[in-house]
């Protein structure tokens, strides 16, 4: 079933509000195997939606309108799709008795122009909204059906659930399946060309890969038909990407720390430079890291490496406070202070200035210690200075889940 959304709203067209209700729209329906084929936003004019709604039947025979439900004189959704199907509007009086019994429910006097919400296209049906004072409508003529819904975020959610996701359920014959991947501690390049072949390997499968500076994340779908294909699938990406694979697209990984750390029984302490303490606010971020986590230093300068951390001055002078060495000393001497089994020291150049030819801004140095075994890898991260800060944190976190896990 091919389905068009169309947003209506001056508002949603000049970017004063966000449309997050067009993607909760567009995600739900192609979870049941619906296809979005079109998306657009128009003002709030007759002509302006009429001829939105033209646009969108030449791209699909089911169109989801957004907004333009209320009681104010610039809430034409109704108007301009009577306008479109040629029918008239009719006014409806259960529905304005149910308006105004939600009005007497918070004992508030109903204004004159809500009157106009229960006004309704010739030969629709309501769609009842039990969260506000806009019912939606489902209409359909000549084959194609418009289903309108009301703007408020909770209302639209409340009325696709009660009403509209039947009704997808009910007309789609083939059912959407799908699984969903995490991967860290890998770029969206270099994942992509590990696995580029398996598109061709696996025709009936829609991969898509999404990327954030955290994440990797792949979303495979196909039918019901082909799950036999996305299992054999599954099974060759993981044989591929295994260790970067986390979970599905819903794990995070500082969830997923905080759960090892408890499994193992094992507590952990952070001592930071570059990153300046986003590293202990990401694992604390997690409820119940009191149990594991010990304590989070911040150590930027380099009198605070010496005062903090008991940092050898002599060592910080021969190879400077971004360097092996010190990322080394900064997680070993935080182990011996604080008797956790997992320590860290994260140094780096996070820029704009103070890189040279020889360290160059973003590079980073992270030393872990876990359980007495050392493990100190560098990077070089690209972008400007909150962009290697959040890079820096995102491989610390996946190298921590990567040698925890392997305990």
């Amino acid at each position: 079933m091919k389905v068009a959304l169309l947003a209506v709203g001056n508002e949603v067209l000049t970017g004063k509000t966000v449309n997050t209700n067009a993607s909760f729209l567009a995600k739900e329906i192609e979870d049941i195997g619906g296809k979005i084929v079109h998306q657009q936003v128009v003002l709030d004019e007759l002509d302006a939606i009429a001829e939105g709604l033209k646009t969108a039947y030449e791209h699909a025979d089911v169109v989801v309108t957004i907004g333009g439900l209320g009681p104010t004189v610039d809430d034409l959704t109704r108007e301009g799709v009577a306008q479109y199907f040629n029918v008239p509007l009719i006014y409806d009086e259960e529905v304005y008795k149910g308006i105004c019994s939600y009005f007497e429910k918070m004992k508030r006097e109903i204004p004159l122009n809500n009157q106009r919400q229960a006004y309704k296209m010739d030969g629709s049906l309501i769609l009842q909204n039990n969260n506000g004072t806009a019912p939606g409508l489902f209409y359909e003529a000549d084959g194609k059906v418009v289903i309108l819904l009301p703007g408020p975020p909770s209302e639209l959610k409340s009325l696709y659930y009660e009403s509209v996701q039947p009704y997808f359920l009910d007309q789609i014959k083939e059912r959407k399946i799908k699984r969903s991947y995490r991967l860290c501690g890998i770029g969206e390049s270099y994942a992509e060309e590990k696995i580029i072949h398996l598109y061709d390997k696996f025709p009936h499968l829609n991969i898509a890969p999404y990327c954030s500076i955290d994440y990797v994340d792949y979303i495979v779908s196909t039918v019901e038909e082909h799950e036999d294909e996305l299992q054999r699938f599954e099974d060759v990406f993981k044989s591929i990407l295994g260790e970067h694979i986390i979970g599905s697209i819903e794990t995070e990984i500082d969830d997923e720390i905080v759960a090892l750390l408890k499994e193992k029984s094992l507590t952990i302490a952070t001592s930071e430079s570059c990153s300046g303490g986003l590293l202990s606010s990401r694992l604390v971020n997690v409820s119940g890291a009191s149990s594991v986590f010990l304590e989070g230093l911040v150590t930027y300068s380099y009198d605070s490496k010496m005062s903090r951390l008991n940092i050898d001055s002599k060592r910080l002078m021969a190879f400077g406070a971004v360097s092996e060495e010190i990322a080394h000393d900064m997680a070993k001497n935080l182990a011996e202070m604080t008797h956790a089994d997992v320590s860290v020291g994260v140094t780096g150049i996070a820029g704009p200035n103070g890189g040279t030819e020889l360290k160059p801004v973003g590079l980073v140095y992270i030393a872990i210690n876990v359980k007495n075994k050392m493990f100190i890898d560098s990077y070089i991260f690209n972008g400007n200075r909150e962009k290697i800060r959040q890079r820096t944190v995102a491989q610390t976190l996946y190298l921590l889940y990567k040698y925890i896990k392997a305990l």
